[in-house]
């Protein structure tokens, strides 16, 4: 975290956020956050993008369908309030809590900067950018490498943007196993 950053937060008067989730006092953040009113967003996603990486680490789950396992953040009035909900459940949940966000609801540009405000997980169905559901069956022709899934294509396509937003990607299936797709399986969807 950058000095910067961490003035921020002080400003924003979320500097003993840190120190209280490490002692594990969780009712004291609970308490702070709700003493606070308006805090401001940025501030907060800071913080709970620090407490993701302490916790959570950086593996980015992509589930087929919401995993019961996660806290699906989905009630938010607009996109502001999601990225606050989801910092929010971060920072007051339990350690190492998985938070997650459903770009099928809420567009795949805003779960990716939810990624920055502490989520860990994302659900949503394999579409094409028009929105249409991709078939499993369906193939793509792509140059040096003959016929691809087009699933598959996505798929690498969000495990790129998972990338670019400084984290790994992981695809689970509905039994709950992962799959990674390494930086360079992601990068070829690029070339």
């Amino acid at each position: 975290m950058t000095r910067f950053v961490e003035q921020a937060i002080a400003r924003a008067g979320l500097a003993p956020i840190l120190p209280a989730r490490e002692r594990g006092d969780l009712d004291a953040v609970r308490s702070l956050i709700a003493s606070l009113g308006e805090i401001d967003l940025l501030a907060l996603g800071a913080v709970a993008d620090a407490v993701r990486t302490r916790e959570g680490g950086e593996v980015v789950r992509v589930h087929p369908t919401a995993s019961s396992d996660v806290l699906w953040v989905r009630d938010a009035v607009n996109e502001l309030e999601l990225l606050r909900a989801v910092a929010i459940a971060r920072i007051t949940g339990p350690t190492a809590a998985r938070i997650g966000v459903d770009w099928g609801e809420k567009g795949f540009e805003l779960a990716q900067v939810a990624l920055g405000f502490g989520a860990t997980d994302l659900t949503g169905p394999i579409t094409r950018k028009s929105g249409l559901l991709i078939s499993e069956d369906e193939l793509k022709k792509v140059k040096g490498q003959g016929m691809v899934a087009a699933s598959a294509l996505r798929r690498r396509e969000i495990a790129a943007l998972i990338r670019n937003a400084g984290r790994s990607c992981e695809f689970v299936d509905e039994a709950g196993a992962g799959t990674s797709i390494s930086s360079s399986e992601a990068e070829a969807v690029h070339a």
